[in-house]
Order: structure tokens, then C-alpha cells, then sequence
């Protein structure tokens, strides 16, 4: 079976009325195949059966988009202390992209890679796809007819404080929906939305959202495709899911340097929805990692809130904390300290103690996990030599061990 394909994209950006962008794209995909089925009846068995077609065979298929993207500037001046100025940077963009049926005739031509058959017993018609089960794989069929907008906004201030000028981003703000003429019901998908600020400048804080502009069913909360107005006759989306989480971290100076208090900031965006680390894959390794830094302690806490009422009638909330903490214990002991707790059952889930003793050209570790899913023993002699990797003793027991310890 032996296939080629072929792509190619065409487009054309251009400006309009000197500040709007647009671009039209054109997007092509060829595949060539050296056979093909097509569907014969046969009178033994009652029904239709594939034959193989071989022979050069093609079929292309694509799709169109449009979009149009600008900027939009304000400033407000407030004057309040060292702040002067607040600026907003609004990005609207709105777009179009089309992929037709390729089941169907194209613009008034039939492309021939769908063939229908009577069914003698039924008198139902049956669809075949010439290129199904081929390297081509199965036709296009599902028309898409998308509209889609979105909004992104940009919050910055600037502030003079002895009299040094400096450029303060607040926060960020992004909107995105689509609406799709083709499809039979649900034509407008979720609102989502992200919310993006550093607090003084350390603290990250994440909130992104999703709303439902169709109501539900109050009986069996099963959706139905009715949009859902307030009292005033107003859309008025529903709030199916909301997440915010935010992050930082304290470091505290060698023995050498003063007990200074380093407060850093996390990432949230990258924090994941389940924050337990059970260090099962590659305790020691993920535990040795997370004590770079010279530092004689360091402390991690990061928060997750989640709300889900994607079904209404069964919502629920979830509010994890999660604190993973480091200390250089002497020249050569390092002791590490992880844990995870649920505030909204007030419990400890899982918690996790790793001791680790350098050992000149070998190296000792000890990994405990006293509660939770990932309860067990880890005990780990090795060289530190990667070529010598294979060299150690390992004792194992509970959740990294089939057998107890």
C-alpha cells in the first residue's frame, strides 16, 4: 500500500485602511493512492462487499480562512502617588474559515470520492468513501462554517517614583468564542476567558473561565439549545468551569550570607490541575533537582482553586495546597519535605520526606511516603557516575515495591 501527499497554502496579507490586518489563506491537500474500493452486492450473502480498485488514484481536499486583526489604544491619566498613567492596549480579532462536505458536489462538480449504492433489500441509500482504508485515509464529510472573535487586552501603568520612570504591566485580559453556521444546533461555542496578573510585581495569579450561553434542562441538566436570558431579555452565559491558582516561593541564604527572606515568584500558568507529586516515577532524581540553588532553605507553595458545573445539578469545588520545602541540613545532608492538602475537606492528602547524604563518589537517598496513594519506602546506594549508573543497591517497599518492605 503506498501512498504520496502533497500540500500547498496560498495567501495574501494585506493592510486595510492603513491600521486593520487581513489575511485570506488558502489551504490544499493532495493525497495520491495506488488503490481505492468500491462496493459491490453480492447475492449469496445479502449485502455489499469492498473490492479493491487498483490504480492511481487522487483526491484533494482544503479549506479557506479569513482574518482581521488591529489595535486599539486608550491612556488614562490618575495621577494617584508615584501613578500617572494607566494604559489599555485592546487586540480585537475576527475570522472566518471554511471547510466544505466533501461528500457533497463543489460548486456545481461532483469530486466523485463519495459514491451512494441502493440497498436492493432496504431501498436505503448507502454512502461509500473510495479512499477509506486506504493511506489517504476517510474523506472530509463534516462541514465547518466558523466564525470566530476574540478579544485580548493589555493593562499597563506608569509610575515615577524618585523621579525614576517605569512601566508596570497590571494585568491581561483575553476573550475568545466562535460561531458555526453549519453546525444543526449549538451553532455558538463557550465564551472562554483568562485573566493574567503579577502581583507587585512577584506574585503570578491565573483565573481562566468558560461560560455556556445555552440554558438546561432544571429536571435532568442536560443542555438544551436554547440561549439563557436574564429577566431583561439579556444573554446571560452561565459559568460552567473557573480556575485560579497562583504561586511563589522563600529562599533562605547560606550559612555564609545573612538570613535574608528571597520571595520569588511561580509560574501558575504551568501549574497543573493535579499538583501531587508522589515522586514515584523518579523520586530521588525530582527530589535532588528541586534543591539547586546554593540556597541553605527554600520554600514552595502554590494554590489551585477549580469549579465545575459543566453538569448543573452536580457541581463541585475543589481547593488544593501544595508546599515543598528544602533544607540543607550540613555540607553533605540534604532533607526535602512535600505535601498536599485539601481545604475544602480541611485534610491532609499526601506528604512525602526524602533525606539524601553525599557520599563522596557514592551517594545515599531515602524516600518515605508515610499516607496517601503513593505510601512506601525508597532506599537508594549508588555511584554517582553516569557510566557507572548500574552500580547500586535498592530497597523497596509499599507503593514502589509489589511486595512490602
Amino acid at each position: 500500500d503506498n501512498g504520496w501527499v502533497h500540500t500547498a497554502s496560498i495567501n495574501a496579507p494585506t493592510k486595510l485602511l492603513k491600521y486593520i490586518n487581513i489575511n485570506p489563506r488558502i489551504s490544499l491537500r493532495s493525497n495520491w493512492v495506488n488503490r481505492t474500493f468500491d462496493k459491490v452486492w453480492n447475492d449469496s450473502t445479502n449485502n455489499f462487499q469492498n473490492i479493491e480498485a487498483s490504480g492511481l488514484d487522487t483526491r484533494t481536499t482544503g479549506s479557506f480562512s479569513i482574518n482581521a486583526n488591529t489595535k486599539l489604544y486608550g491612556i488614562i491619566a490618575l495621577p494617584f502617588g508615584p501613578l500617572k498613567i494607566i494604559r489599555h492596549v485592546a487586540s480585537p480579532s475576527i475570522g472566518y474559515s471554511w471547510t466544505p462536505d466533501f461528500s457533497k458536489p463543489l460548486f456545481g462538480y461532483d469530486l466523485g470520492y463519495i459514491e451512494t449504492y441502493d440497498d436492493p433489500i432496504s431501498g436505503n441509500i448507502i454512502e461509500h468513501d473510495r479512499f477509506s482504508g486506504t493511506m489517504a485515509g476517510s474523506t472530509p464529510i463534516a462541514e465547518q462554517k466558523n466564525v470566530n472573535f476574540s478579544l485580548n487586552n493589555i493593562f499597563q501603568a506608569k509610575t515615577i517614583l524618585n523621579e525614576e520612570e517605569k512601566k508596570i504591566d497590571l494585568f491581561s485580559w483575553r476573550m475568545s468564542s466562535s460561531y458555526n453556521f453549519a453546525a444543526d444546533k449549538y451553532n455558538l461555542s463557550n465564551l472562554r476567558s483568562s485573566l493574567r496578573s503579577k502581583l507587585f510585581g512577584k506574585l503570578n495569579l491565573d483565573l481562566s473561565m468558560t461560560h455556556d450561553f445555552y440554558d438546561y434542562n432544571n429536571e435532568t441538566g442536560a443542555r438544551v439549545n436554547d440561549y439563557r436570558m436574564n429577566e431583561n431579555g439579556f444573554l446571560a452565559p452561565r459559568l460552567t468551569n473557573a480556575r485560579l491558582s497562583t504561586g511563589f516561593k522563600i529562599n533562605g541564604d547560606n550559612w555564609q550570607k545573612n538570613d535574608n527572606l528571597i520571595l520569588k515568584n511561580i509560574d501558575t500558568s504551568k501549574i497543573k490541575d493535579d499538583l501531587d507529586e508522589t515522586l514515584l516515577q523518579q523520586p530521588i532524581k525530582s527530589r535532588k533537582n528541586s534543591q539547586k540553588g546554593g540556597n541553605l532553605w527554600s520554600t514552595n507553595i502554590s494554590l489551585s482553586y477549580n469549579y465545575n458545573a459543566y453538569s448543573p445539578l452536580n457541581k463541585t469545588k475543589t481547593f488544593w495546597v501544595n508546599t515543598s520545602s528544602n533544607i540543607q541540613l550540613s555540607k553533605n545532608w540534604k532533607l526535602a519535605y512535600r505535601a498536599r492538602f485539601d481545604m475544602i475537606k480541611t485534610d491532609l492528602v499526601s506528604h512525602n520526606v526524602s533525606l539524601n547524604r553525599d557520599l563522596h563518589c557514592w551517594e545515599l537517598s531515602v524516600n518515605w511516603t508515610p499516607s496517601g496513594i503513593g505510601q512506601g519506602v525508597y532506599v537508594k546506594l549508588n555511584v554517582k557516575s553516569p557510566n557507572l549508573k548500574d552500580l547500586k543497591i535498592e530497597k523497596k517497599g509499599g507503593a514502589y515495591s509489589k511486595s512490602p518492605f
